[in-house]
């Protein structure tokens, strides 16, 4: 009788060694479940600020951020895509979409232009910009299945 709760009892610190391993190693899968987002995501941000609805990409990476408390400064952001109607979706946000070899960096301010370099103009992407009071810009370039975001918010 005392082996079986020896089994029994180290049978169960077993698997809650493993919980509790599973939830430090994984924390992404199981903290949105419990603590809704306070912050919003980054799809929501580019959507208030610029008035461009996004589908929720299957990965998103932060390239370079640099921006101060309130959100100004400079970002680079991937967003990567699996999907062929996400894709579409992207392409129908402007007839604006401008192709790598006809797009010209030097029509932008010297800080936007260094943002851009930091990462390389790419002859076979497209892309697409908006500007707000001639300080702020977005531009998409979109390569393939990935949408590099360049954001200058001042």
């Amino acid at each position: 009788m005392k082996k079986k709760w020896r089994l029994i009892f180290s049978t169960l610190i077993l698997g809650i060694i493993l919980i509790v391993g599973y939830l430090f190693l994984y924390p992404e899968k199981w903290i949105p479940l419990l603590v809704p987002s306070l912050y919003p995501t980054f799809i929501e941000t580019v959507e208030s600020k610029w008035n461009v609805t996004l589908p929720i990409p299957n990965r998103e990476k932060d390239i370079f951020f640099d921006r101060g408390f309130h959100g100004d400064g400079n970002s680079i952001t991937e967003l990567h895509y699996e999907s062929a109607t996400d894709l579409q979706q992207i392409k129908a946000q402007s007839n604006n979409w401008v192709s790598g070899e006809k797009f010209n960096i030097n029509e932008f301010p010297s800080w936007v232009q260094d943002l851009i370099r930091s990462e390389s103009l790419d002859k076979g992407a497209d892309y697409f910009f908006l500007e707000k009071n001639g300080q702020d810009f977005i531009i998409f370039k979109l390569n393939g299945n990935k949408l590099t975001i360049y954001e200058s918010y001042i």
